[in-house]
């Protein structure tokens, strides 16, 4: 149960960012923050804070979320996850900008950031490199990359590039930013350098080879 603050100053929500639940994507309950509690009350009564932004938004809208769901999210999802806010019955499709951030010592929750999305407008985010199969590359697999800078907008954002070794041409030692997989029917535009390295894969060490002189001496010794 959700303990319902109502705000001094309300904000209401452009009619572009409310979006109808078209196929199966994580939902996160949120309420409007009350501006004259302060971040600090909220945390000792569980609440993580958090911000949601945008281009059509007059001004952002503080937000606070319950503290146990918000740990189960930031536990399985990253920076760039795509999520709709359900933020007292309004429904905004998000992207996660700040995840998470910590006090040193205490290793405290304290924000989570969305920025609102808009169908049509481009966003900026990271996506990250995920690989499989590394055990069947011949040589030494060093991925030089974990995440990719990119922009697109909201129906085409990516959830994880996958880099599969299975079937991979063997000659290939180099995987740059061009070369990523990316799922058919989505576009994007790389902010990462596309001639940027994402894996290398070195060669094995040749064993080193016995000095058949030095052999055959042990050998006599013997």
């Amino acid at each position: 149960e959700f303990v319902l603050l109502r705000t001094a100053r309300t904000a209401t929500l452009p009619e572009s960012m409310h979006q109808e639940e078209e196929f199966d994507m994580i939902t996160l309950k949120a309420e409007k923050r009350n501006p004259n509690v302060k971040a600090k009350k909220l945390r000792r009564e569980g609440y993580v804070t958090g911000i949601l932004s945008g281009k059509e938004m007059k001004e952002p809208v503080a937000l606070q979320f319950n503290g146990a769901e918000a740990a189960k999210f930031i536990k399985a999802n990253k920076e760039g996850t795509q999520v709709y806010l359900d933020i007292e019955g309004e429904k905004v499709d998000a992207l996660g900008k700040k995840i998470l951030t910590i006090i040193q010592l205490e290793k405290q929750l304290m924000a989570l950031d969305f920025q609102a999305l808009v169908a049509g407008e481009k966003v900026s985010t990271t996506v990250a490199v995920k690989l499989e199969h590394t055990d069947m590359v011949q040589g030494i697999v060093e991925q030089e990359m974990e995440e990719i800078h990119y922009k697109a907008d909201p129906s085409n954002l990516l959830d994880t590039i996958v880099i599969d070794f299975n079937g991979y041409p063997a000659d290939v030692r180099d995987i740059h930013v061009k070369d990523l997989p990316i799922p058919e029917g989505k576009h994007v535009h790389f902010i990462t350098p596309e001639d940027a390295v994402v894996v290398h894969i070195g060669e094995y060490e040749a064993a080193p080879e016995e000095d058949e002189d030095a052999e055959g001496a042990e050998a006599e010794a013997k």
